[in-house]
């Protein structure tokens, strides 16, 4: 079997390997007549779209030779990944579907783009769409957040294709309310690092995969509180305080890192997660 190709720095944790397995997983089912629709969802920064690009790196790779006939203008793409514009309207869910796949967009589109997209997921074969900030459209105005229910409705009753939605964890909260689309869902919820082991962990991970000389130090008691103390648990805060951690000590003309550098760093981002 061929190894996969190179990814982008990834934290394969338990918990971000499960959520990219239950992605694959269902994307290795046969086309269904009601898709499965996972909701991934936790706070900004804790790594949701991470888990999409690896889940769509291992999916195009395991599926990069299954090609279904194609339309014409249109691209194979295993799994499909878009961020839906604010403020949409279904006929914009489904044109920015279209357009991912490469089929051209035109004046008349918009007339057919709703059947357009089942059908074209359908003749490509597309094992998975995933749609990326989803609690930007679900939170909007009313309209726009009716609109984008109408347009996931539509896709799961008359697409085979599953999907995965990522978002804040409102996004849950609105799936919830819709019987319907609750009925068809599966939620996966990441959840902020605890203090003490568990944030050492991913601290560790952090600075070695970001390179800093002796990255086990950050993971030392001392370190490990601070960090934790200016990031509320979140990954992203984590690495954005190492990172300009890092850029006081350049700036300075040193490589190692030292405390007084994530002090800086954490008055200079104005982040304080009391805890």
């Amino acid at each position: 079997m061929s190894l996969l190709p190179p990814s982008p720095f990834w934290i394969g944790f338990d918990e971000a390997r499960q959520a990219v397995e239950t992605i694959v997983d269902i994307a290795r089912d046969g086309p269904e007549e009601r898709p499965t629709c996972i909701i991934l969802v936790g706070r900004s920064g804790m790594g949701k779209t991470s888990i999409l690009r690896e889940a769509q790196r291992r999916i195009s790779h395991e599926f990069s030779g299954d090609r279904a006939k194609l339309a014409a203008d249109a691209r194979h793409i295993p799994m499909l990944r878009v961020v839906i514009p604010s403020n949409p309207t279904s006929i914009k869910i489904n044109l920015a579907l279209l357009w991912k796949q490469g089929w051209p967009i035109t004046n008349a589109i918009h007339r057919t783009a709703d059947f357009k997209v089942v059908d074209l997921l359908r003749e490509q074969g597309t094992r998975m769409v995933a749609i990326d900030n989803i609690h930007a459209t679900l939170t909007a105005s009313g309209r726009a957040r009716n609109d984008t229910l109408n347009a996931m409705r539509f896709l799961m009753s008359e697409g085979t294709t599953p999907m995965v939605l990522a978002g804040l964890d409102k996004a849950a909260d609105v799936f919830g309310e819709d019987e319907e689309l609750a009925q068809r869902s599966i939620i996966v919820r990441l959840r902020p690092w605890e203090p003490g082991a568990s944030s050492q962990r991913i601290i560790r991970e952090l600075a070695k995969g970001m390179r800093l000389a002796e990255p086990e130090r950050f993971a030392e008691p001392r370190y490990a509180e601070f960090l934790y103390r200016h990031s509320g648990g979140i990954t992203g805060e984590f690495k954005r305080l190492l990172h300009f951690g890092s850029k006081v000590a350049a700036n300075e003309g040193r490589a190692r890192v030292e405390f007084r550098d994530l002090e800086r760093a954490a008055q200079r981002l104005l982040r304080n997660f009391a805890v």
